[in-house]
């Protein structure tokens, strides 16, 4: 049997099957306040569970956890035998690309340091796809006849749309923000530290 690990001011932490450095969302309540989740976060450090919002930590204190995550996740402000977790507050996830030229913009992302990289870790800014619409110019009405006896219309030409704006006409509202979302719901993001 694998024994238990003691960390300093927490009970045993049971060995399981979930890997060290495995992220969930976690969909209980850590805190009314977004202020520090002490005794809460204790239940959840007993299993082994950390929340993912970039806190530095001691390599000596942490090592399993260290020697996953290494120091990817550091944003410079740590000292030497530190080591940052994951500051997932606030993001979605999305699976790294691989090769697979899924993500067009992969050579554009940047880790916690601001360093550009693709790897795991690796942010992406928000973004709205390049787009515009094409649409006719209402037709102006045809120059009268004069003494020649012909007349000469004009045609409509074509014309882009400009920005989308906050509304339209029924049967909706287009729901406009600071940014381009899908509908979402909150939850904590836990790191497995052992």
């Amino acid at each position: 049997m694998i024994p238990a690990p003691l960390y300093p001011g927490h009970l045993p932490v049971m060995p399981s099957c979930v890997p060290p450095g495995a992220v969930m969302a976690f969909a209980g309540k850590i805190t009314e306040q977004y202020a520090q989740p002490a005794d809460f976060e204790s239940m959840v450090n007993t299993y082994g569970w950390m929340l993912c919002d970039g806190r530095t930590l001691s390599q000596q204190e942490y090592p399993i956890l260290y020697h996953v995550l290494g120091k990817q996740y550091n944003t410079g402000d740590e000292k030497d035998d530190e080591f940052s977790v994951p500051d997932y507050r606030g993001y979605f996830f999305r699976m790294t690309d691989m090769g697979s030229a899924r993500d067009p913009d992969a050579g554009s992302r940047k880790l916690a340091n601001g360093n550009t990289s693709s790897e795991v870790g690796s942010i992406q800014e928000d973004a709205l796809q390049s787009h515009q619409h094409i649409y006719k110019e209402p037709g102006k009405p045809p120059v009268p006849i004069g003494s020649s006896g012909t007349g000469s219309p004009i045609t409509a030409g074509d014309s882009l749309t400009g920005n989308p704006t906050d509304s339209m006409a029924p049967p909706g509202n287009v729901r406009t923000s600071t940014e381009t979302r899908a509908k979402n719901v909150y939850v904590y993001y836990i790191i497995k530290f052992l």
